[in-house]
C-alpha cells in the first residue's frame, strides 16, 4: 500500500513541475519584456547622477577660477535646437535645479556666460511643461537674488513681444512678477518697448503680435500705461500719414492724367466748380461731401465700381500700409471696447485709460496733419458711454475757444468738433443742440465785435477762427438738420433767423468757407425755407472770375484801383490759403475694410443723412 502511495506521489509532484514551469514561462515572458526600460530607467538615473555630480564638479572647479567645465555646460545651452550637441532636456533640468541651489556659486565674471547661455536658451517657453517651471523658478532665484541680471532678462522677454500672444503668456507672469518685485525697472522696460518695436516696414504679423502685447502690458502695468500707448499713438501715426501721403501722391497722378484728357478734348469749363455743369448724378454727390468721394478710390479691388477716371492701379506700398494700418487699429479699438466697460469706468480704471487717450490726442493727433484714421480711435471709444461723449465735446470746444491755443489748433479742434457731430452715431439730440448753441451764441458775438474790421485793411485770414466756427456749424447742419427742428417744427438756437443774418454779413462766409459744404449747405436750407444762397455764391463765383481776368497786365492797368487788386490777392491767395485749411474733415469715411466694419454701428454715412438732398434740382 506504501509502495503504490509513493508510486502515485511522482505523479502529482509532475504535475505540479508543469504547472509550476509553465507559470515561470508566463512570468518570464512578462519579465522578459520590461527588463529593457528597467535597465534603460537604472541608465537615466545614473546618467542624471553622473551629470549631476558633473555640474557640482564645474561649480567647485568654478569657485577656484577654472571655468573650462562650466564654459562647457554652456557651449551646449547655448547651441540652437536643431543640434543633436545640444543640451538634452533630462540635463538642462538637472542643470536648472542645481544652479537654482547654488546661485551664489556662480555670481562672478566666470559664471556670466553660464548665465546668459540659460537666459538666451532658444524658445524657452516651448519647454515641456515640469522642465519649464524649473526655468521660470530659476530665473525667479536669479533675478530676486542678483537684481542686476534682471535687466537682460526682461531685454529677451521684450523681444519676444514679435511673439503671438497665445506664446507669451509665461514672458508676461514674468514681467508681472518682476515690475512687482523691482518698481524701478519700469524705466529701462520703457526704453526696450521703444528700442525694440518692429519697423514700419516689418511685416504685419510682426507689428500686430508687438501692439497685442503692449496691450496687455498695459492691463497690469498701469506705471507703463502712458508710456506704452504715447509711443503707440506715434508709430500708428507714422504709418497713418505715409499712407495719406502715398494716397495724395496717387491723386496727383490721377489728376494729371484727367487735366491731359481734358486739354485734349479742349472741353475743359472755366466753372469747373460751379453746380451747374455736366457731371453725373454721382460725381455731383461726391462734391458735396467733402473728400469722401476720393475715398472710394482706395477700397479693395473687389469693390471698385467706380467711373474710368478711378479705374487705377494701387501702388503694392499703399496696399500693405493700408493692411497694417487696418489690423493695428482693429486690434487696438477691439481691446479698447473690452477694457472700457460701465464696470471699468466706474471703478476708475476705465476713466484713468480714456484721460489717458485724450491727453495723447491733445498732444499728438490734434496737431498732426494729414491723419485719416488714427483720429477714429477717440471717435470709437468715446462712444462707449455718454460721459465719454460729454467728455470729448468739452475738450474739443476748450481748445478751440481756448485763449492760450495757437490758431491752426483751434481751427482743427472746430474741424474735429463739426465731423464728430455730423458723423457719430451715438450722441444724443442734447449734446447735438447744445454743442450748436455754443457755436452759435460764440459767432453772433465775434459777428457783433468784428463785422466792422472787415472794412479796414488787412487780408480776411484775420477771421479764419470766424469762418472755421461757421462752417462747422454748417457741417453739423448739412447731417443733422432733422435734429434741430423740435416738435412744432420750430428751429432750435433759432437757426433760421441765424443763418439768415450770417450769410449776408460782410464776413461773406459762403465764399471763404469749403465749397462743397456750402453748397450742401445752401440746398438744404433753401428747401427748409430758411435761407437762399445761391444768390450771393453766384455773384461770389463771378467775382472771382473778375478777379482772375483782373490779373492780366492790360486789367490791372485799366482799372487802376488798389482796392480791386487788393480784392483779387484776398480772392486768390487768401482764399487758397482757406481752402487748404478747411477742406480736412477728420471723420470722413475710413478707407480701411475691417477698422470700417468695426464702426459700422458707431457712424453715419452720407447717403443715411442726405435724404431727398440728393436728387433735389432746385440749385440750377
Amino acid at each position: 500500500m506504501l509502495a503504490f502511495e509513493n508510486s502515485k506521489r511522482p505523479a502529482q509532484n509532475i504535475g505540479k513541475v508543469v504547472e509550476s514551469k509553465k507559470r515561470k514561462v508566463e512570468f518570464a515572458d512578462e519579465v522578459v519584456f520590461q527588463s529593457p526600460s528597467c535597465e534603460e530607467s537604472d541608465d537615466q538615473k545614473v546618467a542624471q547622477t553622473m551629470y549631476r555630480r558633473f555640474v557640482l564638479s564645474a561649480l567647485e572647479d568654478l569657485e577656484k577660477n577654472d571655468s573650462t567645465q562650466v564654459d562647457i555646460i554652456a557651449s551646449k545651452v547655448n547651441l540652437p535646437s536643431k543640434s543633436s550637441d545640444r543640451v538634452n532636456l533630462d540635463n538642462f533640468k538637472i542643470l536648472l535645479e542645481v544652479l537654482s541651489d547654488n546661485i551664489s556659486r556662480i555670481d562672478n565674471s566666470k559664471g556670466s556666460n553660464l548665465i546668459q547661455s540659460i537666459i538666451n536658451f532658444e524658445k524657452w517657453w516651448e519647454l515641456p511643461e515640469p522642465i519649464l517651471g524649473k526655468y521660470i523658478f530659476f530665473i525667479k532665484i536669479l533675478c530676486s537674488s542678483l537684481p542686476r541680471w534682471w535687466q537682460d532678462v526682461s531685454m529677451v522677454i521684450i523681444v519676444c513681444f514679435n511673439l503671438s500672444p497665445e506664446k507669451t503668456s509665461y514672458h508676461h507672469e514674468m514681467l508681472m512678477y518682476f515690475l512687482r518685485m523691482i518698481p524701478s525697472s519700469v524705466s529701462f522696460i520703457d526704453s526696450y518697448l521703444s528700442r525694440f518695436f518692429p519697423n514700419k516696414n516689418d511685416t504685419r504679423k510682426n507689428l500686430v503680435n508687438y501692439i497685442s502685447n503692449i496691450l496687455t502690458l498695459t492691463s497690469y502695468c498701469k506705471e507703463l500705461r502712458f508710456q506704452a500707448w504715447s509711443l503707440l499713438i506715434e508709430r500708428v501715426i507714422s504709418l497713418d500719414v505715409e499712407l495719406q501721403n502715398e494716397l495724395d501722391e496717387l491723386d496727383d497722378d490721377i489728376e494729371e492724367d484727367f487735366e491731359e484728357e481734358s486739354d485734349d478734348s479742349g472741353e475743359e469749363s472755366e466753372h469747373e466748380d460751379e453746380i451747374g455743369n455736366d457731371e453725373s448724378d454721382d460725381e455731383t454727390e461726391n462734391k458735396y461731401v467733402g473728400i469722401e468721394a476720393s475715398v472710394e478710390v482706395y477700397e479693395d479691388e473687389d469693390e471698385q465700381e467706380g467711373d474710368e477716371e478711378y479705374n487705377v492701379e494701387v501702388s503694392q506700398s499703399i496696399k500693405e500700409l493700408t493692411s497694417k494700418l487696418d489690423a493695428i487699429l482693429t486690434l487696438i479699438s477691439s481691446r479698447l471696447t473690452e477694457e472700457l466697460t460701465p464696470e471699468s469706468i466706474e471703478s476708475g480704471d476705465g476713466v484713468n485709460i480714456f484721460n489717458t487717450l485724450t491727453t495723447l490726442f491733445k498732444s499728438h493727433i490734434l496737431p498732426t496733419y494729414y491723419t485719416r484714421s488714427i483720429q477714429y480711435i477717440m471717435f470709437h471709444i468715446s462712444q462707449q458711454q455718454t460721459e465719454l461723449m460729454d467728455s470729448f465735446l468739452v475738450t474739443l470746444i476748450d481748445i478751440a475757444f481756448s485763449p492760450n491755443e495757437t490758431s491752426e489748433k483751434k481751427v482743427k479742434s472746430l474741424q474735429y468738433l463739426g465731423s464728430y457731430i455730423a458723423r457719430a452715431k451715438h450722441l444724443s439730440r442734447t449734446q447735438i443742440v447744445f454743442v450748436a448753441s455754443y457755436l452759435t451764441s460764440w459767432l453772433n458775438r465775434y459777428l457783433l465785435e468784428r463785422e466792422d474790421e472787415v472794412d479796414q485793411p488787412g487780408g480776411m485770414e484775420r477771421f479764419k477762427h470766424f469762418y472755421a466756427a461757421f462752417q462747422s456749424l454748417c457741417y453739423m447742419f448739412c447731417f443733422r438738420h432733422n435734429v434741430f427742428k423740435d416738435v412744432d417744427g420750430k428751429w432750435e438756437c433759432e437757426l433760421d433767423k441765424f443763418f439768415q443774418r450770417m450769410v449776408i454779413s460782410k464776413f461773406n462766409p459762403l465764399k471763404y468757407c469749403n465749397e462743397n459744404v456750402m453748397m450742401m449747405f445752401a440746398r438744404i436750407t433753401q428747401h427748409e425755407g430758411i435761407a437762399y444762397c445761391f444768390g450771393i455764391i453766384e455773384t461770389n463765383n463771378n467775382e472771382r472770375l473778375r478777379g482772375i481776368i483782373g490779373r492780366s497786365a492790360s486789367d490791372k492797368e485799366a482799372s487802376g484801383s488798389q482796392s480791386i487788386s487788393q480784392a483779387s490777392t484776398w480772392s486768390l491767395i487768401t482764399r487758397q490759403q482757406f481752402i487748404d485749411l478747411q477742406s480736412y474733415f477728420p471723420f470722413d469715411p475710413l478707407l480701411l475694410k475691417n477698422y470700417k466694419s468695426l464702426m459700422k454701428e458707431y457712424y453715419i454715412e452720407w447717403s443715411e443723412a442726405s435724404g431727398e438732398y440728393e436728387s433735389d434740382e432746385s440749385d440750377d
